[in-house]
């Protein structure tokens, strides 16, 4: 049985950015080549090389970024019968499976009271920060673990929905996951 998933798209402005990142990295890497040529050593050299290191890093992540998403249709999140895939956040934490979710809460954004998350409160919130490959990522969802009680929070910030929609999605496939599988006492 295909399972039933519900998919939001990337916003057209977040693509677009990571072409207009890639295209402006690639031009400094190029500046910052030639000045590199130019200069004598001592002169900022050093300072220049580490420019065009960092350049061509956030060059190759946008690149990266948008070629995966291309591969993905650019979906940012999938809402299944199994749990969530948010790939919009930039964590790396794969599907948050709904037989780890215990409560849904809908929280203000600490840092715009305008915004809203969506936070799933799990059995295993260590499990999933683990999950995280980047320790500043890994930091980042540690800091959510102690502001919102949860790693795993998302809004429609990124996506091309309004947040009652990605509201109504998640409640919709957790409440169709409880009733599939009832607490057992």
């Amino acid at each position: 049985m295909i399972p039933n998933v519900i998919r939001f798209t990337l916003i057209r402005r977040k693509i677009i950015w990571l072409i207009v990142g890639a295209i402006l990295a690639l031009i400094g890497v190029s500046v910052e080549l030639y000045l590199f040529g130019i200069l004598k050593y001592g002169g900022g050299k050093f300072i220049l090389l580490c420019l065009v290191v960092v350049s061509c890093f956030y060059a190759l992540f946008c690149i990266k970024s948008f070629i995966q998403l291309k591969k993905e249709k650019f979906t940012a999140m999938y809402i299944s019968d199994e749990g969530i895939n948010d790939i919009s956040t930039g964590n790396d934490i794969g599907v948050i499976l709904w037989k780890d979710v215990y409560e849904i809460k809908i929280m203000s954004d600490l840092g715009n009271f305008k915004g809203k998350y969506i936070v799933l409160k799990v059995h295993n919130p260590n499990e999933y920060i683990r999950r995280e490959t980047t320790r500043s990522k890994r930091r980042t969802l540690e800091l959510k673990l102690q502001y919102y009680g949860s790693p795993i929070c998302f809004s429609n910030r990124a996506l091309n929905c309004t947040f009652e929609q990605l509201k109504d999605a998640v409640y919709l496939k957790y409440n169709q996951y409880k009733d599939m599988h009832p607490i057992k006492s």
